[in-house]
């Protein structure tokens, strides 16, 4: 046949060069011997974009596939035969040996399906996509990203934190390996130079990768659909907001319901032939729109790139116009027109389906309205799908799919008497604190030293979340938006130059698995949150703590759409011997519900009592020091300053009741000192009616 390659005879006279040489050879060795023994069709020589014959790129797929079954060894830039290989080659005459290295190869897919299965919908595109990037070979962040259609910054987030096979194996533009920064952790810290060597990738003098061993997105998404499935999988659907209610002052959204249709208008962009590569895009607009500013030039090309190569058939698409809105979905490819307005010179076919029903803005699912409310003229809004098809449910707009699976709804569960009993705090309590924090989504727990404020924020948070949605920070003076959110590190490049990349912080981490997640309830736990300086470390984000409904733009990754989930939630502690709650300012406290946690008051009021009577049932060494709340009740009666009274937990240590003068020892090495704190400047005398003998003498005078 003139239209396929002759990949089994190929195969197999590539795997007879191998057993025959008696000493390993380079991959031009193979191919040359190959090409020497066929006369090629024009299909088989037809060149890719490097220049490289179809027969030879197929060919390294499948000795890279043998290689993965242990047929073949490529190591230091040579390949070789395994005694597995040599024993295939006898077994298996003819198209027979090309048959069977396709079947082993296929079950091992199969076998890493399981895994492969457990990670998000993203992560197993950029896994697929990993799995054909073959031993001896490697891809760029910007090919891989190319190849699955995901931003770049998304990718190497992705590859950084989630362990998906063969990720050492991506390598920056130019063939520089990344810095330890960019890796999962399982492969920092070691040689990873070494490990692609002993594959067999190639370096040059200056230690970057061959660009020989390149595998480009095309030929990753090429062989992406030659490869069969090892399951039925569902196209990825993607969602999108194209904008046409003000095109050079015109509202299109009328024509584009009429005519069934969507449009950018690139009034200055030439005819293009679509798919077209971001990287020749990229020369097309920088010529076209270059008397734009580079802002300008950025987001058209993002917009070109998004409405040319990343939308698909089937993708959602919504718009606006008059406070209301429109979705369908897209029915056609890109296509280049030279409209005679130049208001439309890329289009798509879409099937509208609310044309005459549109929604106003007020009645949108939720994060929609904030989505919307973007300056750019396309925006993907792939992570809201859940919310356009709650939109459709809600027009009672039957697609045709198969009824999706339920989905859980985000809630709280019940406070149960299970913790109340182990943590010794009433129920209703701590029902209270879980219900004001479902309202207003962010709970500070403030009041003195020794309280509690943690331990009931950590408890509380453990009964409403799983273990993996819980993250705990702690606060202080230096911390800083760049050490909470996000901000550039500096890594060492493998050429020993330092670099600047852009890494997540703590809360910047939980935002993204709650998305991930949208059903289950994320919490961030911010201890000593009064100990920073709070404008500084929330940022932009402050706004969003209030105003969740909205979007704002990022400082230092770009977004301009950035939402706070609503299933994040947010609880701090605050001491007020460090700061005084009457100095919290206006905007946090309407940003936060307040709880004070105090000696005097419920539910602190008798848990060291509570407490004790319990250690006394449980340990029957504990038989000393059995008037301590007695004693701290006394002492928070001498100390005047409500705010620094001393609370509980630093005699709730079984310790101290098992010695008789386990509650001296805590009394002078941990509570005076800090009273002393507390009456710095004051003479040492200050500190006699603090003392647990003065104490005990007044519990014991008579009345």
């Amino acid at each position: 046949m003139t239209d396929s390659v002759r990949i089994e005879a190929m195969f197999r006279t590539a795997m007879e060069v191998l057993r025959d040489s008696p000493e390993p050879l380079t991959k031009r060795q193979v191919t040359d011997a190959v090409a020497s023994s066929f006369d090629f069709t024009p299909y088989e020589n037809h060149r890719d974009r490097q220049g490289r014959p179809r027969w030879e790129v197929m060919l390294g797929w499948q000795t890279g596939n043998a290689a993965t079954i242990g047929w073949i060894i490529k190591r230091d830039s040579r390949w070789s035969l395994t005694e597995a290989g040599f024993d295939a080659l006898e077994t298996y005459p003819g198209a027979k040996l090309y048959t069977e290295m396709a079947r082993r190869h296929h079950e091992i897919r199969k076998q890493r399906q399981q895994a492969h299965d457990q990670l998000s919908g993203n992560e197993q595109l950029i896994a697929d996509a990993l799995a054909v990037v073959a031993g001896g070979s490697w891809t760029s962040y910007q090919d891989l990203a190319k190849a699955v259609d995901l931003p770049e910054e998304q990718l190497s987030h992705f590859l950084a934190h989630v362990d998906i096979p063969g990720a050492y194996r991506v390598a920056n533009e130019d063939g520089t390996l990344p810095g330890d920064g960019m890796r999962h952790f399982r492969y920092r810290g070691g040689d990873i130079a070494q490990r692609l060597k002993a594959e067999g990738a190639t370096f040059d003098t200056q230690g970057r990768l061959a660009a020989d061993d390149l595998v480009p997105w095309w030929e990753i998404r090429d062989r992406l659909r030659q490869l069969p499935p090892t399951a039925p999988e569902a196209p990825v659907q993607r969602a999108w907001l194209v904008r046409g209610s003000s095109v050079d002052g015109r509202d299109l959204v009328p024509i584009w319901l009429h005519k069934g249709s969507a449009s950018l208008a690139a009034s200055s962009l030439q005819e293009i032939s679509i798919p077209i590569a971001r990287d020749e895009l990229k020369a097309i607009v920088e010529d076209n729109y270059q008397h734009k500013s580079y802002a300008v030039r950025e987001t058209k090309l993002a917009e070109f790139d998004a409405f040319c190569n990343r939308m698909r058939p089937g993708d959602y698409v919504l718009t606006t116009t008059q406070g209301k809105t429109y979705v369908g979905r897209i029915t056609g490819d890109a296509a280049y027109v030279a409209s005679s307005d130049k208001r439309s010179n890329l289009r798509r076919s879409v099937e509208w389906l609310n044309p005459t029903a549109p929604v106003p803005f007020a009645n949108l699912p939720q994060p929609l309205p904030a989505k919307l409310h973007s300056q750019s003229d396309v925006v993907e809004l792939t992570e809201n799908i859940g919310a356009i098809e709650e939109l459709l449910a809600a027009l009672d707009i039957d697609l045709g799919d198969a009824a999706p699976e339920p989905t859980k709804e985000l809630a709280f569960p019940a406070i149960g008497q299970d913790l109340a009993d182990a943590i010794l705090v009433d129920r209703a309590q701590l029902q209270r604190f879980a219900d004001l924090l479902w309202e207003n989504k962010q709970l500070i727990l403030y009041g003195p030293p020794g309280t509690g404020k943690t331990f009931i924020a950590r408890k509380l948070a453990g009964s409403l979340g799983e273990p993996s949605a819980i993250k705990l920070v702690q606060f202080h003076p230096s911390y800083t938006y760049e050490d909470f959110f996000e901000g550039f590190r500096p890594v060492q490049r493998a050429d020993g130059q330092l670099a600047f990349e852009l890494r997540p912080g703590p809360f910047r981490q939980l935002v993204e698995a709650a998305r991930q997640h949208p059903s289950d309830p994320y919490i961030l736990i911010i201890d000593e949150i009064n100990r920073a300086n709070l404008a500084k470390v929330f940022g932009e984000l402050y706004f969003l703590l209030e105003y969740r409904d909205d979007a704002i733009g990022l400082l230092y990754s770009g977004e301009t759409d950035f939402t706070l989930p609503p299933n994040v939630f947010v609880i701090g502690t605050m001491n007020t011997t460090d700061r005084s709650i009457a100095l919290v300012d206006a905007a946090m406290r309407r940003r936060f519900r307040f709880v004070e946690l105090h000696p005097g008051l419920d539910p602190v009021k008798g848990l060291l009592g509570r407490w004790l009577e319990r250690l006394r049932k449980d340990d029957e060494a504990a038989v000393h020091n059995l008037d301590a709340p007695e004693v701290l009740d006394a002492l928070n009666v001498r100390i005047e300053d409500h705010d620094l009274a001393i609370g509980p937990s630093y005699l709730m240590k079984p310790e101290i009741y098992r010695r008789e003068d386990g509650l001296a020892d805590v009394w002078e090495t941990a509570i005076l000192p800090l009273l002393a704190e507390h009456h710095y400047g004051s003479p040492p005398s200050v500190l006699d009616r603090y003392r647990l003998a003065s104490l005990r003498r007044g519990l014991a005078a008579p009345e």
